[in-house]
């Protein structure tokens, strides 16, 4: 028994020597210090006393400690790739977590990634300007050089990091981007090569046709004839409503709905075409359009009549009267296709 907590013993000594300090001027110190306020900050914070300043006081504390002792522990014990110390970097991706809390929103994290580059040039430049009096050093011209060489090339990472970001704005507020090819594109790569992007201009058309199909569908033919006269300012109405349902709002600016100049007719009805151009940046492969195609048609339906009543009534094998209404049919799915659409709405019918 006595051997078995002598090496229980044993196994906790070994691992928390690295956390023991020789000396009480060392990074050890200073990781105990960190641990010891967040500690006390947990149990602050786990009484239920409204004392939030005291909290964030010594949470604040606790990352001090913490980013001073990583920064500390990598001067002594440098973390080397090829030859080339990596220590500042992540020293900066510390202090990035500390001074952003990044997990807190996406701004928050898109702002630490894109200062990690140059908060870490600040870490490696720091040593080489003061010494740990807070003295200036001298340095040559090569340590210059160096410097010099590391911020620009981390300025330039900064600045790539905060365009794919930008980037990743455009395309989540402008989604129809994806519908060109980036292949030779110099700077953007699509990860999903090969997928079919289905652009804004599909629902879009496909909210305009379902509006026109409600407003019209079962009307008297005389009220549809009417409608279709006046089918321009009745389809820019319902393009704006249209345009506000669309999942990215932003896109509706880019989005040129063209009312046709002249319907084209089939039996007794006419054939209504809806063109959407895509009126925003495109890739190399030029613009695009969606077209969808709605059939209007009247049709005789039967109409209700009251029984005649009286001695003189009689009946008679005429037929029922009938009126005609209107069957709308935009049943299959708009296309999207490349170019632009030559149905440029000049007029009225």
């Amino acid at each position: 028994m006595q051997n078995l907590f002598r090496g229980f013993r044993d196994e906790i000594k070994t691992l928390l020597e690295p956390l023991l300090p020789d000396k009480y001027f060392s990074y050890q110190t200073l990781l105990l210090l960190s641990l010891f306020s967040l500690l006390v900050a947990t149990a602050v914070e786990s009484t239920g006393d409204d004392n939030p300043w005291a909290v964030t006081l010594l949470t604040n504390l606790s990352w001090i400690f913490f980013v001073t002792t990583v920064w500390w522990a990598l001067e002594e014990h440098p973390i080397k790739v090829y030859g080339f110390s990596i220590s500042p970097w992540i020293t900066g991706a510390v202090l990035c977590l500390f001074l952003f809390k990044p997990w807190v929103s996406d701004t928050r994290f898109r702002w630490a990634l894109t200062c990690w580059p140059l908060i870490s040039t600040g870490v490696l430049a720091l040593p080489k300007f003061v010494d740990w009096e807070l003295k200036l050093k001298n340095r040559s011209k090569s340590t210059n050089k160096t410097l010099v060489m590391t911020t620009l090339i981390n300025l330039l990472l900064s600045s790539w990091i905060l365009f794919h970001f930008r980037v990743q704005d455009w395309v989540n507020n402008y989604p129809s981007l994806l519908v060109g090819s980036f292949d030779r594109s110099a700077f953007v790569y699509d990860f999903e090569r090969g997928r079919e992007q289905q652009s804004q201009g599909v629902p879009l058309l496909e909210e305009i046709a379902a509006e026109v199909t409600e407003e019209l569908n079962d009307q008297p033919w005389y009220q549809t004839e009417r409608w279709l006269y006046t089918r321009r300012s009745r389809l820019e109405t319902i393009t704006r409503r249209a345009k506000e349902s669309l999942d990215a709002r932003n896109e509706g600016d880019f989005w040129q709905v063209e009312v046709p100049r002249e319907l084209r007719p089939i039996e007794d009805g006419y054939f209504l075409d809806l063109f959407a151009n895509w009126t925003g940046p495109t890739s190399r492969d030029g613009s695009f359009y969606v077209q969808k195609t709605c059939r209007i048609l009247p049709t005789d339906r039967p109409r209700a009549v009251l029984p005649q009543t009286g001695t003189d009534a009689t009946q008679t094998d005429e037929p029922p009267p009938t009126s005609r209404s209107t069957v709308v049919d935009c049943g299959e799915l708009a296309v999207q296709r490349q170019g632009e659409s030559q149905q440029a709405s000049q007029g009225e019918r």
